[in-house]
């Protein structure tokens, strides 16, 4: 199998130790320097000099510096690395029964004999996100899965994990044009089948609403929108996708109260629509609140679809929204046997869809009549 940048520096370093270029109590060059002379990162370095640290060669010392503490490894800790369940880091933006608690299932149950999964959530701040991401590479993680906070911006640690093939899935997103692993729903097909849907009842004017979260994800609900226009050869309204919800996105500092008002606004604005469809099941509630606001009743006066809903196993009486269901279990269990094949064979990269599945509710009118 062919080495990563960091395992090639760290053999090297091993045996300028071993070999006696560096002798026990001496310091190694700074980090700047060895970054030169191996002409690598500091990402790659720094998993280099953590792995000659687990292995009992060095100790680091913040502001004091590397010293080398041992000219063979320490062999519990080298066999704990060989043969021990591989360590897998996992980046979300954020989790709950919406969306997430299942695919976190699918992950941790299918992987519960073949690996060590460690969670953290990023809550949709890029910052947090690299931060998270330095951390796991300096706890020598054998690769990572993550929901990253953004498709648009792309984290310059992860463009430099990919281009060293180290193992990575992305989960619920599609970065195209870049080497990485990704699994997901089909979400333009999704949007696709929840708006013909809508038409399919007699709907003529339908509207859209997502957040203004810079995800593909969303794109893509929007594009499928746009395509089930185009099946039932009817005209595309740009004016009718409201992309300005903000409340629904993590750390949102935009109160719940101001969007709906938004919403209110946009009814009012476009008394035509009959039907909306929301791109997530959070924004599905705050027009529920809106409709409540200006007496409007779901579905009579307004079919509302959206994407993902909880599950209401003891309460049969619960209102249930039309929705496209994920297969979050899936994704989760499919993203571990993506991720542990990478390991053993990094050029093994894959981007898989998942079908999407309409599930009735009780949001929808059975029949429009004109």
């Amino acid at each position: 199998m062919k080495k990563l940048l960091y395992q090639k520096v760290y053999d090297q370093l091993k045996l300028s130790i071993q070999g006696g270029t560096f002798s026990v109590g001496d310091k190694l060059p700074t980090e700047k320097e060895l970054m030169e002379q191996f002409d690598v990162s500091s990402i790659t370095l720094k998993k280099a000099l953590e792995l000659l640290k687990e292995d009992g060669f060095i100790s680091r010392r913040p502001r004091v510096g590397t010293f080398v503490i041992n000219d063979s490894p320490n062999d519990e800790k080298a066999e704990t690395r060989m043969f021990d369940k591989p360590l897998i880091g996992c980046v979300m933006t954020n989790f709950d029964d919406t969306f997430g608690t299942k695919l976190l299932s699918g992950m941790l149950e299918h992987s519960d004999t073949r690996a060590h999964i460690i969670v953290k959530k990023s809550l949709g701040d890029t910052e947090q996100e690299e931060k998270i991401l330095q951390e796991f590479i300096e706890m020598n993680v054998a690769g990572i899965l993550i929901l990253p906070a953004s498709s648009k911006f792309v984290s310059p640690i992860l463009l430099e994990l990919a281009s060293q093939k180290f193992p990575l899935v992305v989960l619920d997103r599609t970065l195209e044009g870049l080497p990485i692993s990704s699994i997901s729903t089909d979400n333009t097909e999704a949007g696709r089948i929840i708006t013909e849907k809508l038409f399919e009842l007699g709907h003529k004017h339908i509207g859209m609403m997502t957040s203004a979260s810079p995800v593909s994800t969303l794109d893509s609900r929007v594009n499928g929108f746009i395509r089930g226009h185009a099946s039932f050869h009817t005209a595309f309204h740009s004016d009718y996708v409201f992309r300005e919800i903000q409340s629904v996105m993590p750390n949102a500092n935009v109160s719940i109260q101001t969007d709906i008002d938004k919403i209110v606004q946009y009814l009012e604005t476009h008394p035509e629509i009959t039907a909306l469809v929301a791109t997530e099941y959070n924004i599905a509630l705050l027009i529920k609140q809106a409709c409540s606001k200006i007496g409007k009743n779901i579905p009579t006066d307004l079919s509302v679809v959206c994407f993902d809903h909880p599950d209401h196993f003891f309460d049969a009486s619960a209102f249930q929204f039309t929705h496209i269901q994920q297969s979050q279990y899936k994704i989760g269990s499919k993203a571990v046997d993506m991720l542990l094949t990478q390991i053993i064979n990094p050029e093994d990269i894959k981007k898989q869809t998942l079908s999407p599945l309409l599930i009735d509710g009780n949001s929808v009118r059975s029949k429009i009549s004109h």
